[in-house]
């Protein structure tokens, strides 16, 4: 176990070539890919580890989207530096070379290293001993999670899927091989969403275990979700939702803060039974010190048990000036909060079902399964249903009460800027954001916007011309 170990720690990947190199001459690292692992239980550690994505979403991501004002940067610091990425995306300033100040992603970085992961388990599962029903086993959950790497990459490097564009915009370069000597060529946006779904198929869903005892192992449940998100952000809504039906009977487990009252702390670790698969950004604790924007702010219900009652070790006015340099922001202070930032959660599937159904059409359907996570955040919450029955509800207004409720409960995950991307890309649901900073300016983000897609990073381009930007 310990020579697999140092053979990770030994991988550096110099974007998407995928070039391998060996930091240490006496590891067992042969061409073109092949390793030392040569057995199942080894393999499986590639599996069995404590995903990080090194850059959490409060960086750039939450911050076009208008969740946060970013962390451990203050509005007038970042002001005053305007050739830097912290201003474009604070101010929306689109005439910043986004692109050269990108010299390196440890985000993107570290997608690929975990795809090549993958890719050494599928390369080598077939070579080495051991029962036929774990290889397959195993073998399902390293294409799930190549799909949803791969996911997770296009919907913050390329542009919003749609089918009448996709197949004439650029998408990523979707790895499937341990050939390190090969380049990567980047596929069109259609080329690689089919990609993407081949690896969530049915069987490989199918061939996932129902469920495991550790949140960095995939399920059936994760499985289900993961299919079912992609084809959600891809806009299919009636094919999305028994999939996401699936997930939840399987797994329904909702957080409940109702403790928060007495206990006066939202605590939640990262091996919460809501969390299907969690994937990090470094420290566990999330979204410790992340400044959310006034208009979040607004979008609190009054009696959310996080709000209301965690004080000073929630959403703190006062830190929330200190570290943003803003009156009026919050910024959150809990050290037991593990909320999970680039994973897949019980909760956050209920409202992508609800969406699902409002969208097709059984839309109080979709108002009782926020309601029921509701139940569980808000404080003698007034469900949602009740006023559907009074003044039935059509989809757009059901869709208003969607997004404000959902906003709050995705914070500090990838959530909320995938789906504004999502939601920009229509017309009855596109939106012009107004960023209000005060003092220091009003700043305004339109829906076709190119910071809604992030540049590769240099150290990808430079080894791979045909990783041309996507915007």
């Amino acid at each position: 176990m310990q020579n697999i170990y140092k053979y990770l720690s030994a991988i550096c990947l110099l974007l998407v070539g995928v070039v391998i190199c060996s930091c240490d001459s006496k590891l067992d690292i042969v061409p073109k890919g092949e390793t030392v692992l040569d057995n199942l239980d080894d393999l499986e550690l590639l599996l069995n580890q404590e995903y990080s994505l090194e850059e959490a979403p409060a960086t750039d991501i939450s911050m076009i989207c208008n969740e946060s004002l970013g962390m451990f940067v203050t509005i007038p610091e970042v002001i005053a530096s305007p050739n830097t990425l912290n201003y474009a995306y604070l101010t929306y300033d689109e005439s910043v070379d986004r692109a050269m100040l990108s010299q390196n992603s440890s985000r993107y970085s570290a997608i690929y290293k975990y795809v090549y992961y993958m890719n050494t388990i599928l390369d080598k599962i077939d070579k080495v001993q051991g029962e036929e029903y774990r290889k397959v086993e195993i073998k399902a959950k390293a294409r799930i999670m190549r799909a949803y790497l791969h996911w997770l990459c296009i919907n913050i490097h390329a542009a919003q899927y749609d089918e009448n564009t996709a197949s004439e915009l650029g998408g990523i370069a979707y790895v499937e091989d341990v050939d390190n000597n090969r380049q990567k060529k980047k596929l069109t946006l259609e080329e690689s969403y089919q990609k993407i779904l081949a690896d969530c198929a049915d069987d490989v869903i199918a061939a996932l275990p129902i469920e495991n005892d550790d949140v960095v192992n995939p399920d059936r449940a994760f499985g289900n979700a993961v299919r079912g998100k992609v084809l959600l952000q891809m806009k299919r809504y009636q094919e999305a939702l028994p999939y996401l039906q699936e997930a939840l009977d399987i797994n329904g487990v909702i957080e409940d803060r109702r403790y928060i009252k007495d206990d006066q702390e939202w605590k939640i670790s990262r091996n919460a039974t809501n969390y299907y698969v969690w994937i990090g950004y470094g420290i566990r604790v999330s979204p410790t010190t992340v400044c959310i924007s006034l208009e979040t702010d607004s979008k609190f219900e009054k009696n959310d048990y996080v709000l209301k009652y965690c004080g000073s070790s929630g959403w703190d006015y006062g830190y929330g000036k200190m570290y943003s340099g803003l009156e009026g922001v919050r910024m959150y202070m809990g050290w037991n909060t593990c909320n999970n930032p680039y994973g897949i959660t019980s909760d956050h599937v209920y409202y992508d079902l609800a969406e699902c159904l409002i969208r097709t059409g059984s839309i109080r359907d979709g108002l009782a399964l926020i309601d029921k996570v509701r139940s569980y955040r808000v404080e003698n919450y007034t469900p949602y249903t009740r006023t559907f029955d009074m003044f039935p509800l059509n989809e757009e207004t059901a869709m208003t009460l969607l997004r404000t409720s959902k906003w709050i409960e995705c914070i500090g995950t990838y959530e909320n800027f995938f789906d504004t991307k999502r939601w920009n890309s229509e017309e009855k649901y596109k939106t012009t954001i107004k960023r209000n900073l005060k003092d220091y300016g009003t700043y305004t983000l339109d829906p076709e916007s190119p910071l809604w897609i992030l540049p590769f990073p240099a150290s990808a381009t430079r080894h791979n011309p045909s990783l041309t930007q996507n915007y």
